[in-house]
């Protein structure tokens, strides 16, 4: 959450300022909007890709997550830089359909809290009513907190002693014990982690797609 948020007020107090300088130069015919976006995704993907790597190398091991093996830190590293550039790209599609900046910030919690709400962390999945179902299937946050939940412990086992209940929820007597217990179905299976991660992947697409439409359709609109 804290990487998703960092994302956000990265392009939502910087990119407004640049959308009417944007406008006037397409305008007077300086660019056109494709190389001015792509240019500009691709300059900022280093940094988009160096800040979640940073704060995840930082907190992994200072929090003391799973060790077992390498490649799990490597999926935990690869979920952050999708949640961060996912976060980016809905941030930009607020940002580009917003002329007045101060109307973009304070329409952001609004537009992305909601997202937050439905993803498990306050509120059971199976709580949610069904219409309003589509900020659970839209949030980053849902895909990117089961995708970190089952990578961190799809491989440890917490055993039972005699079919009690431990700290956490028992599956099935003489149970296995597994953090997971908030997402796991009544068949005893769980989401895979890179169904999740393949989510996210899409929706960062899919943002940066709708942003580079949106700001194509106001250089036409702005003509």
């Amino acid at each position: 959450m804290n990487i998703s948020f960092n994302a956000i007020q990265n392009v939502i107090l910087i990119f407004p300022d640049e959308r009417p300088v944007f406008l006037r130069e397409v305008n007077n015919n300086m660019y056109s909007v494709s190389p001015y976006f792509w240019a500009k995704i691709i300059s900022e993907l280093p940094f988009a890709i160096m800040t979640p790597t940073i704060f995840g190398c930082i907190v992994y091991y200072l929090i003391g997550l799973n060790t077992l093996t390498f490649d799990i830190f490597l999926v935990f590293i690869l979920t952050l830089i999708l949640i961060y550039n996912a976060s980016s790209g809905y941030s930009l599609i607020i940002s580009a359909s917003f002329s007045d900046k101060q109307l973009a910030v304070t329409l952001t919690p609004v537009l992305i809290i909601p997202f937050m709400l439905f993803a498990g962390f306050f509120v059971s999945t199976d709580n949610i009513p069904v219409f309003l179902k589509e900020f659970e299937y839209l949030s980053i946050f849902k895909y990117g907190y089961t995708a970190l939940l089952v990578n961190q412990f799809e491989s440890i086992q917490y055993n039972c002693e005699n079919g009690l209940e431990c700290d956490w929820d028992c599956l099935k007597p003489p149970a296995t014990c597994t953090p997971m217990s908030q997402i796991t179905k009544s068949d005893g299976s769980y989401p895979n982690k890179w169904t999740m991660i393949g989510l996210l992947g899409a929706i960062y697409f899919v943002c940066y797609m709708a942003s580079w439409f949106i700001l194509s359709r106001l250089s036409k609109k702005f003509d």
